[in-house]
């Protein structure tokens, strides 16, 4: 490899939108470009999180010079230059997505070669809307996503009372379409007997799963007794930052379904690994998504090499996560933008990700760029 680039991308969201405990002003992401001797290149992703475009480019010496296929040499240090979990993620997308590409196979073919070819979607809500009540905003993207063709909705909830958000959960189940099926994500606003109370109601509506309503930070405390204390799925783990973490999250049995994200969690390879140690422990897996492109498209790299649970056509087979929000990095930082039909996804089954960025978009809304060469 001789050259690394970074590239942050920043999209207002007007009017603001977010989960149970906060506003999102913005999309924000960082993209890692790698180049070797031949132009061959490698895209990653990961979120813009405070000092990542610095450590991207302090561990640029690290990944320079060498080839793209010497992987675990180059991730073990990083990872003893302290690099941090999203630098270390947005690196190993890039090097799994350049190595396959020179080889000519897809990152799926990394891992093992696909098991499925397409996945079903669950669209996820970009939550509440400042200044607009659930009342209106919830039917409103709830009947979107049905006209969408999306079988599956995830909302956010927990923002206002209990009490009140039960009668409005329980006039959209009563009003969407029996074809529609309903999960629910806490983003940590609950405490602990509250979501107790919300996962009972969850459950008695037929949700799904009930995603993360405890506090994630801090290693997940007190998510087992909360999964013992539910009927309804409790689902969780996008903040999962290692193997170590991971493999003491599922011995507590801490969730019934785990959702590593790929951007996160330290790229393809490690999504795939908590997938496959979860099993073990009879715990469902699904990555999370970052609802940016090449966020997605890792994660349908690992989902293409995500077995079913069972063989039975009547388990609930592991779904992607799909932002309906307006993105711009999802929705126009491909060549080839996703296109969903009838609620499902084709996985790209091409070299590397599968999918190509459109560079000139990136260089045009790109508000910094860093690059460095191998020597310099």
């Amino acid at each position: 490899m001789v050259r690394l680039e970074t590239f942050t991308l920043r999209h207002p969201i007007r009017p603001r939108r977010g989960p149970s405990i906060a506003w999102a002003s913005g999309h924000e992401y960082v993209l890692v470009k790698l180049t070797d001797r031949d132009g061959v290149v490698g895209w990653g992703e990961s979120y813009l999180v405070p000092g990542i475009v610095e450590t991207l480019r302090d561990l640029a010496p690290i990944v320079l010079g060498r080839p793209a296929g010497d992987i675990l040499r180059t991730q073990a240090e990083v990872r003893w230059a302290g690099g941090g979990p999203y630098a270390r993620s947005a690196l190993a997308i890039a090097l799994d997505d350049l190595r396959a590409r020179q080889l000519g196979v897809s990152v799926a073919t990394l891992y093992g070669g696909s098991v499925r070819d397409r996945v079903k979607l669950y669209a996820a809500s970009g939550g509440y809307v400042e200044g607009e009540d659930p009342e209106l905003t919830w039917p409103r993207e709830a009947n979107a996503v049905v006209e969408a063709g999306f079988g599956v909705m995830k909302l956010r909830i927990g923002r206002y009372p209990i009490a009140r958000e039960k009668a409005l959960l329980e006039r959209l189940r009563r009003d969407l379409s029996s074809s529609l099926d309903l999960a629910a994500d806490g983003n940590a606003g609950y405490t602990f007997g509250g979501a107790v109370r919300m996962g009972k109601i969850l459950g008695d509506l037929g949700f799904l799963w009930f995603e993360e309503p405890l506090n994630q930070w801090g290693g997940y405390a007190a998510y087992e007794r909360l999964a013992e204390a539910l009927e309804i799925t409790l689902s969780g783990g996008e903040v999962l930052m290692s193997r170590p973490a991971a493999a003491e999250f599922l011995a507590r049995r801490a969730v019934d379904l785990v959702q590593p994200e790929p951007v996160i969690v330290g790229g393809v390879g490690e999504a795939v690994f908590v997938g496959a140690l979860a099993r073990i422990y009879g715990i469902a897996s699904m990555p999370h998504t970052s609802n940016s492109a090449i966020g997605i498209a890792a994660a349908l790299q690992v989902l293409a090499v995500t077995p079913d649970p069972t063989a039975s056509p009547a388990s609930l087979v592991p779904l992607l996560e799909f932002g309906v929000d307006e993105n711009p990095w999802r929705e126009r930082l491909l060549v080839d933008a996703f296109a969903p039909a009838d609620g499902w996804l084709t996985i790209p089954s091409g070299p590397g990700l599968g999918v190509d960025v459109d560079e000139a978009f990136v260089r045009a809304h790109a508000d910094s760029m860093s690059r460095r060469e191998a020597g310099e």
